[in-house]
């Protein structure tokens, strides 16, 4: 774990001071209580129906009611096979909501937030595809002379196209309303995961239904899908949320919007090669497209690893999440406003399981208050992550300046109950 003498090696003694100085002066409430010092219990805050959630509640009332008119368009075209399959369909979709928790987890992202994404890749990409996809196959079959020269088109150029397309429409909406929320790679695969998981899960029930005539073929078609390769629609719109979040790092909307497109443009090509790129790879290694092995040496040779080098990185962004929360909150240690114990307990996964059953079996109200600072303090560190990175942000300090008030009275409700709690080893 990193220590502060560590972070400090590089520092001059003036540089140090000046540094601490500027925190200071940007933390007016200098001095407030540590865990265990605190005496007074602040008054529990009131949630407020604020614009922005109110906003966020029309856009996913919207989303759930496209979702509805999706399961009905499933049900008369599949009738019962929509129900039985959607069971199977759990497993990829659990699979990527579970990958996505843990790669989120040390700055969670709001559920409202999580919710719209997954619904809108559920109902709106589903809805928004059928529409573009139809129009584009209908010009196309108006050029092209074959259904074949069209079944190609629609596998290499129309799905990539108005799939990715679509899904991306739900991320620059999350970017455009809930810009404070959007600020990091990390930030962006999340919403963009949920999003592909959303539109995975309808297309599998539809994929799963129409191989079940046959248990061989829907047992090869739910191995293809959900076991080899539940992530790829996740990861397709991920490549345009880690590029709409990068951009967003620094402030300002025309870097982000920008990298979004440029990110869109790689996910389609990915989503297109990941169609139809055996098409090209299998005849370089010998191997003939049409032998009944060849997806599977496409998926070994190609997927399987693209998959793993994605995985590889994004497991960096979650240790950089963590490595931010340290290294931020241990500046608010040597400023005072934490302990090293709790700089510890925040930044290390066990240690927090350790502090939430400690709260947990004190009372339920002992449980929320270490949730809220632990979280609060999180976002605390990845707020001053923000304020360093973009310095021409106005509202960097306001948000600090919030956060830092919210970790105060999660602090001080924690105290009412007589103890910093559990305590914690460090090293």
């Amino acid at each position: 774990m990193l220590t502060a003498a560590s972070r400090r090696g590089g520092e001059t003694r003036a540089r140090r001071e000046a540094r601490m100085s500027l925190l200071r002066a940007a933390t007016p409430m200098h001095g407030g209580p540590s865990m265990s010092s605190a005496t007074s219990v602040a008054p529990k805050r009131r949630r407020r129906l604020t614009r922005g959630r109110l906003t966020w509640l029309l856009l996913l009332g919207f989303a759930v009611l496209l979702s509805v008119g999706v399961v009905a368009w499933l049900f008369s075209e599949l009738r019962f096979a929509a129900l039985t399959m959607a069971i199977p369909a759990l497993v990829p979709l659990g699979l990527v909501l579970t990958a996505v928790w843990w790669l989120d987890r040390w700055e969670p992202e709001p559920r409202i937030l999580l919710a719209f994404g997954l619904f809108w890749g559920a109902g709106a990409s589903v809805v928004g595809t059928l529409v573009t996809g139809g129009m584009m196959l209908d010009v196309a079959r108006s050029y092209l002379a074959t259904e074949g020269a069209v079944s190609k088109f629609s596998v290499l150029i129309q799905s990539p196209i108005s799939e990715e397309s679509i899904k991306a429409v739900g991320l620059f909406l999350i970017l455009i309303f809930a810009r404070r929320h959007f600020d990091s790679p990390l930030d962006g695969f999340s919403y963009a995961a949920v999003i592909g998981a959303g539109f995975a899960f309808t297309e599998n029930i539809i994929y799963f239904s129409q191989a079940a005539e046959s248990a061989s073929g829907f047992a090869s078609t739910f191995i293809v899908r959900g076991i080899l390769s539940p992530f790829a629609h996740a990861l397709f719109t991920g490549i345009t949320g880690m590029a709409i979040g990068w951009g967003a790092r620094r402030g300002g909307w025309r870097r982000p919007i920008l990298m979004g497109l440029g990110g869109l443009v790689i996910a389609i090509l990915a989503h297109a090669f990941w169609n139809g790129g055996s098409l090209l790879i299998l005849p370089l290694l010998g191997v003939d497209p049409s032998n009944q092995f060849g997806w599977l040496i496409f998926y070994l040779v190609v997927q399987l690893p693209i998959f793993l080098l994605l995985a590889w990185f994004l497991v960096k962004l979650h240790d950089r999440d963590r490595l931010i929360i340290v290294d931020r909150l241990g500046e608010y240690a040597d400023a005072g406003w934490f302990t090293t114990s709790e700089v510890a307990m925040i930044g290390d996964w066990s240690a927090r399981e350790q502090a939430f059953a400690w709260a947990k079996s004190v009372s339920p109200e002992a449980d929320r208050a270490m949730r809220g600072f632990v979280q609060d303090a999180s976002r605390l560190a990845f707020a001053r992550e923000h304020a360093r990175v973009n310095k021409r942000d106005p509202n960097r300090r306001v948000v600090e300046k919030r956060m830092l008030d919210r970790v105060k009275e999660h602090r001080s409700q924690l105290a009412a109950f007589g103890a910093a709690g559990p305590r914690v080893a460090t090293s």
